[in-house]
């Protein structure tokens, strides 16, 4: 029997109202500062994480694209630091509609998908995204296949199959141009962009207990050259094309205390990013 494949559009599920529980074992995998939720999660008929605040009739979007940093669901639907940020620029007389399409796991190249396939009839010309860079990339980076990688959790086709091209391009290679396909279409759709680099836990392996007790020094070493790479592949695409750019990561390469495991914000720290990363937006929204 012949299987259908398909490219998986990696969204939450849309008109979702309901709470979530951390999954058995998670508390042991972060340093202890998550909050004991359960935590609310509602959708919109888009598949956007909603925010919770009241926004006015007819404001104009900004759709957050990114993975699980932006996703953000075991933090409280007010604090997730998307929902701050509407508020924050509000309170500055900045009414927006922040759309969280935040994703546990999606790539660059997944995010691209759901950019162009999902996001542009959305948003329309004059619309704006923000594009987090996501840490999902990272085990995958310098594999073979890269994005391609085929998996479930990776491949862009479903069911995944194995590509046959001996040349694709890997590490920055593939990044750059991947991200150089985002800035083109958004120059062609009329969208403002925004790319973001995702902020993580950084600190040395010897005086950080966290990363001491999940991971090997070989393993944290390994770690902070591949984000590394990507950072200099990142500020280099940059320089070069000219887009809009928030570095987040090397804002918070200081602030380990502000995640409660690798890669997510607990709530102290979505209150810190909200607040700066608001700054930020707005004097990109102002030009």
């Amino acid at each position: 029997m012949s299987e259908r494949r398909y490219i998986r559009l990696k969204e939450s599920t849309p008109n979702l109202d309901g709470m979530r529980n951390r999954p058995d074992g998670y508390l042991e995998a972060t340093d202890g500062t998550i909050g004991d939720g359960p935590w609310r999660v509602r959708t919109d008929e888009h598949g956007f994480i909603t925010t919770g605040n009241e926004t006015a009739d007819g404001a104009p979007p900004i759709a957050f694209l990114g993975d699980s940093f932006v996703e953000a669901t075991f933090t409280p639907e007010d604090v997730r630091f998307v929902s701050q940020v509407e508020r924050h620029l509000a309170s500055d007389g900045l009414k927006f509609r922040c759309l969280n399409g935040g994703y546990s796991g999606a790539t660059t190249l997944q995010l691209f998908n759901v950019f162009l396939n999902k996001i542009v009839p959305l948003v329309g010309r004059g619309g704006t995204v923000v594009f987090f860079l996501p840490q999902s990339d990272l085990p995958i980076y310098f594999r073979p296949h890269s994005y391609w990688y085929p998996t479930d959790r990776y491949a862009p086709l479903l069911p995944p199959v194995q590509p046959e091209a001996s040349d694709l391009p890997r590490g920055s290679g593939a990044l750059t141009s991947i991200l150089g396909l985002a800035v083109w279409a958004a120059k062609e759709f009329g969208i403002d962009l925004v790319l973001v680099t995702s902020p993580h836990r950084n600190a040395q392996w010897a005086t950080d207990s966290y990363y001491h007790r999940m991971i090997s020094e070989d393993q944290h070493t390994s770690l902070v050259q591949r984000r590394a790479d990507i950072r200099g592949a990142v500020q280099r695409f940059v320089a070069d094309s000219g887009v809009k750019f928030i570095d987040a990561d090397a804002e918070f390469l200081d602030k380990p205390s502000a995640f409660y495991d690798e890669l997510h914000l607990n709530d102290e720290g979505h209150d810190i990013f909200s607040a700066w990363f608001a700054d930020q937006l707005r004097l990109l929204l102002d030009r």
